[in-house]
């Protein structure tokens, strides 16, 4: 098949949905699809590259292209993109036409009908609502665009749909799933040099949360917690890493003046991410425990990763991260907003290290049956082959 996706965001950006759909076409393209991106150029990205069979093209959405004489504004902003994706698309030569979020599932229904293609459409935004206009907007996407099928990564994504007014015939389930060849063996050297990225030591225990700096991860939370983990457990430190694609500057400052105030300057140290896809495991094996104390989550694809690299979860029990939590046994869940709680989980998994071992050991097992790439690729084709069946076409 010949498949394009449609995203704004896709690696070097880190993120779950760029995770998503980075798995997602190299999956596709290793059982002999063709899988071609079109997404946004970063600075130190080319034009057009391949990453693992996956060929990207990659363009400049900057103000200058806005303010040429030869172009409104506003449509520019609004409808700018077609122009790049009339250039690169073209009518014939795509099968399936797949989107990660509403913007993208925006574009590609202006473009179906003149590629004659399905429309395939998985959302990624997990609290649409706090957008501008995000409720409205949410029920265009939803219910009001011609898709000819919605792919949920989750329940909680699921839910989101049919309470948008998405068609319960169009809809499918097909959880995340997370290449864990990239979550085996790690070298010593790899961890030692993790550790010193992190700025921690060889004796320091570390309390990992890994995820954009925005309010709705509970990274304040942490901060807070931390206040009392490390009078149990003086040698604790906490490392918040993430990244501000997507995310708030002031959020971080925020996070910045926490710690400052709560004295916590040496114990707790923000990272922003600068490290490649697959380049995480490192820093997951050199954690003690990994925490994922969101207000909400579609998923939480860090959560899957660290259970994967077998670290001990702390996570709360919110919609998404439930279903990791229901899904991988010896996972510990806390409620949300709770300082208190998330700072008993931790002091306890860290004053029983080998129980803590044998928890995520089994966790781990169950991380592999349950959140396998592999059946995320099964259950996209699937969906693909009913969306071509159904418009007349063949896939193979």
């Amino acid at each position: 098949m010949k498949i394009w996706f449609l995203t704004p965001t896709f690696p070097p950006v880190h993120g779950g949905s760029e995770t998503q759909a980075f798995t997602l076409a190299a999956g596709l393209v290793r059982r002999g699809h063709r899988v071609q991106v079109l997404t946004e150029r970063y600075p130190g990205t080319s034009e057009t590259e391949v990453l693992d069979g996956v060929r990207v093209h990659r363009v400049a959405t900057d103000p200058e292209r806005w303010s040429s004489p030869d172009c409104v504004p506003w449509e520019e902003r609004c409808f700018g993109l077609l122009r790049d994706a009339e250039r690169l698309v073209r009518r014939g030569e795509v099968d399936v036409l797949q989107t990660f979020c509403q913007v993208g599932a925006l574009l590609g229904a202006m473009m179906k009908a003149a590629l004659d293609c399905p429309l395939v459409v998985s959302m990624n935004e997990t609290t649409p609502h706090t957008d501008p206009f995000g409720d409205a907007r949410s029920r265009l996407v939803f219910g009001g665009l011609p898709h000819d099928r919605v792919v949920a990564g989750s329940r909680a994504f699921a839910e989101q749909a049919l309470d948008y007014g998405a068609d319960p015939a169009k809809l499918h389930l097909v959880r995340y799933g997370v290449d864990e060849t990239l979550y085996g063996e790690v070298t010593p050297e790899a961890v030692r040099e993790a550790r010193a990225w992190m700025g921690t030591g060889p004796q320091d225990r570390i309390v990992l949360l890994v995820g954009r700096f925005k309010e709705r991860k509970g990274q304040r939370e942490l901060v807070e917690a931390m206040t009392h983990v490390v009078r149990d457990h003086p040698r604790a430190r906490a490392v918040l890493v993430g990244s501000l694609n997507s995310a708030s500057a002031a959020y971080k400052r925020a996070l910045e003046e926490d710690i400052a105030r709560a004295g916590l300057a040496g114990r707790v140290a923000l990272r922003t991410s600068d490290r490649p896809y697959g380049g995480m495991s490192a820093l997951y094996r050199a954690a003690d425990v990994v925490v994922q104390p969101s207000h909400s989550e579609g998923l939480g694809l860090s959560a899957i990763e660290a259970v994967l690299a077998g670290r001990p979860l702390v996570a709360t029990r919110v919609p998404g991260l439930s279903e990791v939590l229901e899904n991988c046994p010896g996972t510990v869940g806390v409620p949300p907003r709770d300082p208190a709680s998330l700072a008993r989980a931790i002091s306890a998994v860290l004053a029983d290290p080998d129980a803590a071992a044998r928890d995520a050991e089994r966790a781990e097992e169950a991380a592999r049956r349950e959140f396998t790439a592999e059946a995320m690729v099964n259950g996209y084709l699937k969906v693909y082959e009913q969306a071509v069946s159904a418009r007349g076409g063949a896939w193979r």
